[in-house]
C-alpha cells in the first residue's frame, strides 16, 4: 500500500483517487458539475470504507490483559494444577488475565 495512504489514512486515499479520476478525464469533461459531484461521492464512499486494521483483542484486553496471547508451557501446567486443586474458572480467569472461553479451551487441550 502507498506510504501516503498508510500515513494519512482515508483523507489521503480520497485525495489520490479524486486526482486520478480528474487526470484520466478529457479536459472538456472536467468542467461538468454533475461529473465532479459523482467523483466526489465515489471517493468519499471509498474513503469511508478505508479503516486501518485494529487488533481484535484490544477491547477485550481492557479487562483480560492476556486475551488472545499465546499460552506458555508453564502457564498450561499451572492452569491444570490449580484447576485440579479445585479453583473455579472465574478464579483462573482473574489469575491468568484470560477470558472464560480462553481458560475453558485451554483446560480442554492441556
Amino acid at each position: 500500500m502507498d506510504n501516503d495512504i498508510v500515513n494519512n489514512g482515508a483523507e489521503a486515499l480520497a485525495r489520490r483517487m479524486l486526482n486520478r479520476i480528474w487526470h484520466d478525464l478529457p479536459e472538456e469533461r472536467r468542467t461538468s458539475d454533475e461529473l465532479r459531484s459523482e467523483a466526489l461521492q465515489l471517493t468519499s464512499r471509498a474513503a469511508a470504507k478505508f479503516q486501518p486494521r485494529q487488533n481484535p483483542y484490544a477491547r477485550v484486553r481492557e479487562t483480560y490483559q492476556n486475551a488472545g496471547k499465546p499460552w506458555k508451557r508453564t502457564d498450561d501446567e499451572e492452569l491444570r494444577r490449580l484447576f485440579e486443586a479445585g479453583n473455579s474458572i472465574d478464579d483462573l480467569m482473574l489469575l491468568f488475565g484470560r477470558t472464560r472461553n480462553g481458560v475453558q479451551q485451554r483446560l480442554a487441550v492441556a
